[in-house]
Parts: structure tokens; sequence; C-alpha cells
């Protein structure tokens, strides 16, 4: 696959919560766990659509749900993609995605972001408001900072803690246009950042501020 669609862009930094099971000639299978079954359901329709596969969403006793595709064809075609190394500490930022345009590297960055990013649970009441990103892999972690700074955000530096790699946003206006240029489309993500929006300027609502557009 030598061009890539904004769907799979985003699929690509979507990836960073996923997993692959692979035994050559016997298993190989995408997983994808999360508690916000509607983000597998939306991913489940974006691997029907881009790639002509179907998968199954499960439940477990932990109240996780899991996404798995068994399909051989498309492990190998999006191993190939991602460019995945275990452990995820080895796996860089797929090549793909750095010979793409800034509009493109933005999908990334949203998928990205719902796969790894962070928010305070409680935004609109949290004394300490953010939004973050954390990695164990530091390339990707500086790729993704790096399409921040090219698009005038001031993110913090890169620091390490607990064995793993973070920074954030944390200025109130930096926050809010993240939340209306680059955004979410995972559920919970969606709306922890309206709060977090309404938190930060409640005479907003919650609202767009005036003169942001949206880049994906």
């Amino acid at each position: 696959m030598k061009k890539i669609n904004p769907e799979i862009a985003y699929i690509l930094g979507a990836l960073r919560d996923a997993t692959f099971d692979v035994r050559k000639s016997k298993n190989y299978e995408l997983k994808m766990a999360q508690k916000n079954r509607y983000w597998l359901l939306y991913m489940k329709q974006l691997f029907e659509k881009n790639f002509g596969v179907s998968g199954n969403i499960t439940k477990h006793v932990n109240g996780t749900e899991i996404l798995r595709i068994n399909n051989k064809v498309f492990v190998q075609m999006l191993l190939e993609l991602s460019e995945m190394k275990i452990p995820q500490e080895n796996w860089n930022t797929p090549s793909i995605i750095k010979k793409q345009n800034n509009k493109l590297r933005l999908h990334y960055l949203r998928g990205f972001f719902d796969a790894e990013g962070g928010l305070p649970k409680d935004p609109q009441n949290a004394k300490q408001k953010y939004i973050s990103f954390s990695q164990k892999n530091r390339e990707s972690l500086e790729f993704v900072r790096n399409i921040l700074v090219e698009n005038e955000f001031r993110p913090t530096n890169i620091t390490f803690c607990g064995g793993i790699w973070e920074f954030r946003l944390a200025r109130k206006h930096e926050m809010i246009r993240f939340s209306d240029f680059v955004g979410s489309s995972h559920e919970d993500k969606m709306r922890r950042l309206k709060l977090l929006k309404s938190g930060c300027f409640p005479q907003f609502g919650g609202g767009a501020l005036p003169g942001v557009e949206a880049a994906v």
C-alpha cells in the first residue's frame, strides 16, 4: 500500500492500543481491548470499510471488551504498515506516516490520542487541567509532539516517570484549541474534552471558540 487515507492514518495511531497474536500457520489475530464499547465499534467499522475484514467484540468478566479480527492477509498488511515491534518500547513511528502531509499526520495524532492520550477524570472540576500523551517508546512520542509544535501548539518537554515517557498541553487556550482542531473519535474522550473546555472557559459552554477551525 503506497497511499493511505485519513482513516488509515487514524488507524495507525490507534494501533498503539492494539496487540497482534501471530503464530505462523496457526493464528493471525488483531486484538484491541477497551472498557468503551463505542470506540471498538468505531474501529470495527473502520477496519471493515478500509480492509474488508469483519471482527467480533466479546465482553470479559472484568468489564473489558475485546475486538478480535482473525485474518492472515489483513494482519500481515497491518503489521507491514504499522511496523509494530514487540516490546512496544521498540516501536517507532511508522515510516509511511513520516512521509505524509500535515493533514494526514493530524489524523494519525488523533488516533494516537484516542489510544494513548489522557485527561482528568473530572475535567470540569479538576484543579489541574491538562491533555497528556504517554508512551513507552520515546521516538513515537517525540513525533506526535513535533506535529503539535508544527501546528503552533506549545507542549511541555518530554519527561520520564514511572517507566513511561509523557508530555502535556497545559495552557487553557491550547487545550481548547486541541479539542476543536484535533479532537477525538473516542466516546469517553470526546465527553471529557467537552467538559474540559467548559471548565476552562465556562462562558463558551463547551462550544467552539471564535476563530477556531477543525483540522480533522
